[in-house]
């Protein structure tokens, strides 16, 4: 029975992964791909997480899972905010929005 909850649970995590390519491949902009990272970046650890913890619960192996998901999950958005960052002033050359921040020589 276990076999079949592992089995499961790592179906449903390559899914997710399987569908944020597909998403991220079909956006343009690089903002609208970052949406899509998010999945494969958040809910397939979980689920990888919770089939070694069914497979192997409270071993050393089940702890460094939930460490490693915690960090990754935890780590994810900060990920995100600088790629989305890097994105932003590679487009524009900077951070401020010259719409909302006018440059200050400007009349």
């Amino acid at each position: 029975m276990t076999e079949a909850i592992v089995a499961v649970l790592l179906a449903l995590s390559v899914a997710f992964v399987l569908l944020s390519c597909a998403g991220v491949a079909a956006m343009r902009d690089p903002f609208d791909r970052l949406h899509f990272t998010s999945p494969a970046a958040t809910a397939a650890p979980i689920l990888i997480t919770a089939a070694v913890m069914v497979e192997e619960p409270l071993s050393s192996a089940g702890v460094k899972a939930v460490i490693v998901a915690v960090l990754i999950v935890a780590t994810t958005p900060v990920l995100t905010h600088a790629t989305a960052r890097a994105a932003h002033i590679r487009r524009h050359g900077r951070w401020e929005d010259p719409q909302i921040d006018p440059p200050e020589d400007a009349p």
